[in-house]
């Protein structure tokens, strides 16, 4: 049991209801944001019976911003393409590469949920919280400027617990959700999956990154490669049997039927069954209480997003409730998290459907004619590049943004206004220059990575640019080099730097091998020696970006603008002094 004396249990700011990897990330973010969080779970340790395998080269990111994804990678094993096979003539129907994730993780990571949840809660206990097993939420209730919370704890020893916030991270069957008598809407699929995590040996090479499916008449196996030796997460969706039992003499049967001759199974870790759900609630908030992962939406595991959708949740909400929490955010910095994350988990439930539909249909095909044609159709389907490309970027999550949020904006010019040759003597932008400018990375999107120095392969990158737990404000000097565009951008450091304190950490970056003499020491300069990272927000001529604390682009303009920027700023944050005008 954990301290009484530790300032995070006797005076909370905010209690996290579970334990698994969406409440792990919750907690763990909110101590970088500079909350006390105290988290409970009223289970015993890690999940033994982890369904989630998939982490995504977008929560590889988000990993790799709190401190944990060289950890987790080291744990996991990438896997970057799928092999499909006829059986039981084991003859290779297709190979799809994962071509396209642009990201520094440019894979999907294979790691069992329970080593993610065990990482997640070491990287916790380092920030001075240990979770509280054994532990469970009776009831609660709130109150004008808190959350009144009564647990249970193994011993029958009931506790009271004053927290000004509560987010529910409790799973599908979330007690926090039914206390609020919040609707749980959609359905479940008649059909059953069953999986275990086993020793599988396979008559055929198979390299450490590959999923292996073989396809026969009588269904489909798959299988997702884990760390360790000819170790494996064996899949059977819809079974004939919707109510079978897991066991060992089963999977050894529908590997016989299903897989290749000659192949076996054995050393189960676990195995599990389960029907697909696919729900969401109507909303993700209750006054001070929040809803966070599969307490929120469940759905198919067609594409490996449930988890994933659940971190990014947290890794969406921790800094948006800090900030207001601690005084500097806008009260409706709160609202905008349903707003975004409720269209992204519609999203991932409309598609996963498509898919497990349309999968379980072909799944069912029985005429060898029919196999026939299917087999056919997938070679060249999957065969297409710009199919793979874009079925990599889906399954990677990179392109999951925000555009219609209310705390995203821009300003540019008018076209119309726009000179068509650029004067590069003035900061005004010529017409290639607002085309460049609007080819960049959009409000609400994810902004991408880039190096500062392409040659070097340690140099400083724009996501670690970007890493710590405030908003970024990129200055881009483009490519005219005038006294009054350095005087601009320092100014508007300088401005923001004095109103926002340390909730804005603005930088210069200039395409240039050297300092410019004209921006004063004070301010933060970045070489862009090659113009990589300009090319790459298409800041050909002088603009600025705002990247929020998730690394989403909060918003933008060209030219580079303080009054318009300030403007902005006031809706999301409060100054921690008056603004300087102009």
């Amino acid at each position: 049991m954990v301290r009484p004396d530790h300032a995070w249990m006797t005076s909370p700011d905010v209690l996290v209801v579970g334990a698994g990897p969406v409440g792990l990330t919750v907690a763990s973010e909110f101590v970088r944001h500079g909350l006390r969080p105290r988290i409970v779970d009223e289970g015993d340790g890690p999940s033994r019976w982890s369904k989630a395998q998939i982490v995504h080269a977008r929560t590889l990111e988000v990993f790799a911003d709190m401190g944990v994804a060289e950890a987790l990678c080291a744990a996991g094993r990438p896997i970057t393409a799928f092999v499909i096979y006829a059986s039981p003539e084991t003859k290779r129907i297709a190979r799809i590469e994962l071509d396209g994730i642009d990201s520094p993780y440019p894979y999907m990571l294979s790691i069992p949920q329970r080593e993610t949840e065990i990482l997640l809660a070491r990287h916790l206990a380092q920030q001075g919280v240990e979770v509280e097993r054994r532990v469970r939420l009776d009831r609660f209730e709130q109150h004008g400027d808190g959350v009144a919370s009564v647990l249970v704890h193994a011993s029958g020893e009931q506790e009271r617990v004053e927290t000004a916030w509560l987010v529910a991270c409790d799973g599908a069957h979330s007690t926090v959700r039914k206390a609020l008598d919040i609707p749980f809407e959609g359905s479940t699929y008649e059909q059953k999956i069953i999986q275990a995590d086993v020793r599988v040996e396979l008559p055929l090479r198979v390299e450490e990154d590959e999923v292996v499916v073989f396809a026969s008449p009588r269904g489909v196996v798959g299988f997702f490669p884990l760390p360790g030796e000819a170790h494996f997460r064996m899949i059977v969706p819809s079974p004939d049997e919707r109510d079978l039992e897991p066991t060992l003499e089963t999977f050894e049967r529908y590997l016989a039927e299903m897989g290749p001759k000659g192949a076996t199974v054995s050393e189960p870790a676990w195995m599990v069954g389960f029907r697909i759900h696919c729900r969401m609630v109507p909303t993700y908030r209750v006054d001070r209480v929040f809803l966070a992962g599969d307490a929120a939406h469940i759905h198919s595991p067609a594409g490996g997003q449930g988890m994933n959708t659940g971190i990014q949740d947290a890794y969406n909400l921790a800094w948006k409730l800090a900030l207001v929490a601690r005084g500097v955010g806008q009260p409706s910095l709160l609202d905008s998290y349903e707003l975004e994350r409720k269209p992204v988990a519609k999203a991932v439930l409309e598609g996963t459907d498509a898919v497990t539909q349309r999968g379980l249909g072909a799944i069912g095909l029985r005429n060898k004619v029919a196999i026939a044609v299917r087999n056919k159709v997938i070679g060249f389907v999957t065969g297409l590049g710009f199919v793979r490309e874009r079925a990599a970027r889906a399954v990677s999550m990179l392109e999951v943004g925000y555009p219609d949020s209310p705390i995203v904006g821009q300003d540019k010019p008018a076209l119309l206004y726009t000179d068509v040759v650029a004067d590069r003597s003035t900061e005004a932008p010529g017409l290639r220059d607002w085309f460049d400018f609007g080819g960049g990375p959009a409000p609400g999107a994810r902004a991408p990575d880039a190096c500062f120095e392409p040659a070097s392969e340690d140099g400083l990158t724009v996501h670690g640019l970007l890493r710590g737990p405030a908003h970024a404000l990129l200055l881009f000097d483009g490519a005219a080099a005038t006294a009054a565009g350095y005087a601009n951008l320092a100014g508007i450091a300088a401005r923001i730097g004095a109103a926002y304190g340390g909730a804005v950490r603005a930088h210069v970056i200039v395409p240039a091998a050297e300092r410019p003499e004209a921006l004063p020491a004070e301010a933060s300069v970045v070489l862009d020696r090659e113009g990589a990272v300009h090319r790459r927000y298409g800041a050909r001529s002088e603009c600025l970006y705002l990247v929020r604390p998730d690394g989403y682009v909060a918003y933008r303009s060209q030219p580079a603008n303080g009054d318009k920027l300030v403007a902005f700023l006031d809706g999301i944050l409060k100054p921690t002094a008056p603004v300087a005008s102009t």
